[in-house]
């Protein structure tokens, strides 16, 4: 299959109208959702009659997956690598009969000529955290779907949702089945150290990113930091380090690269160190964090620094 620097995941989301009358009961459908990260992380979102998704199709022609994800994304003059099944999901309503399934799959971009394509699709490169939110606003369950594949992509996750619409007619969802690995061994395909690699790549991101919500969201409430700056060494709250860029363009690279050297779990706690590098002022920092484990997660508890470099 064909390439290209991007994640597909495929979520799947129907957006369906009142059944007519029949003696025969309405059919069940299986959608396909591709939801495509390019090299930056950022998602291919395509805006709809009932607002921002992820590129799809209904699975109706006598294609197997493989076909039906070539075909669709053949459409988009996308070429992608092997699709990876991350999950499947239930859908029903409270305005027909019939209940859907929704399955997510992951790939990879390679190449294709995507801007030839790109108006009359109306088509958009979002950062993740953007592209969630729109998700949401379209249909709350789109959204949760797509976050929780892409956080947790070592396992192939279950749910089931609720879909009722609004006097306005905006699509509702209501969560009716958390959640759930599916087959017996695939939550622990999802290691510990990956769970923690997600809270670091939160600070790593949120630091270099300057986001602060993100940066803050990988610390408890009271976190300890220690570290040395113009004043000397200084005990810091997390609120007081995450203002240390608060003056920077929010979701602009500031220059700071991040890397995950090494991580040490026993049980519910856990060490690890990420090494800091900035080019530009010749700059390299190793931070050491403490980690906890609650039932939230991990979080960091905390962290201390100290630099490197020969300067």
């Amino acid at each position: 299959m064909k390439n290209v620097t991007l994640f597909f995941i495929v979520t799947l989301i129907s957006i369906s109208t009142f059944s007519q009358p029949s003696d025969n009961p309405p059919s069940n459908k299986t959608v396909i959702r591709l939801t495509i990260l390019n090299e930056n992380g950022d998602i291919l979102m395509k805006k709809t009659d009932y607002g921002w998704m992820t590129i799809a199709t209904f699975h109706t022609q006598r294609q197997n997956i493989n076909e039906v994800i070539d075909s669709l994304s053949n459409l988009y003059g996308i070429t992608i690598a092997k699709p990876y099944l991350r999950g499947v999901f239930t859908y029903k309503y409270t305005f027909k009969a019939s209940a859907d399934i929704r399955q997510v799959y992951e790939a990879k971009y390679i190449n294709g000529d995507l801007e030839s394509v790109k108006g009359n699709h109306n088509l958009m490169w979002l950062p993740k955290e953007e592209a969630i939110e729109k998700l949401k606003e379209t249909v709350p369950s789109l959204g949760e779907m797509t976050q929780q594949t892409l956080d947790f992509p070592n396992a192939i996750w279950g749910g089931s949702f609720l879909l009722s619409r609004d006097k306005d007619d905006k699509l509702n969802s209501q969560m009716t089945e958390s959640f759930h690995p599916l087959g017996d061994n695939q939550y622990e395909i999802q290691s510990e150290s990956s769970l923690i690699k997600k809270t670091l790549e939160k600070y790593m991101e949120g630091s270099s990113y300057n986001k602060p919500e993100m940066l803050e969201s990988a610390f408890t409430e009271n976190a300890t930091l220690y570290l040395t700056g113009k004043d000397g060494f200084k005990i810091y709250t997390p609120k007081e380090y995450v203002a240390f860029f608060k003056n920077g363009e929010k979701g602009e690279f500031n220059g700071r690269n991040a890397k995950v050297l090494a991580i040490e779990v026993m049980k519910d706690i856990a060490t690890a160190k990420v090494e800091i590098s900035i080019p530009k002022r010749e700059m390299i920092y190793v931070d050491l964090f403490l980690l906890k484990k609650f039932e939230d997660g991990w979080k960091i508890i905390s962290k201390t620094a100290t630099r490197t470099d020969n300067n």
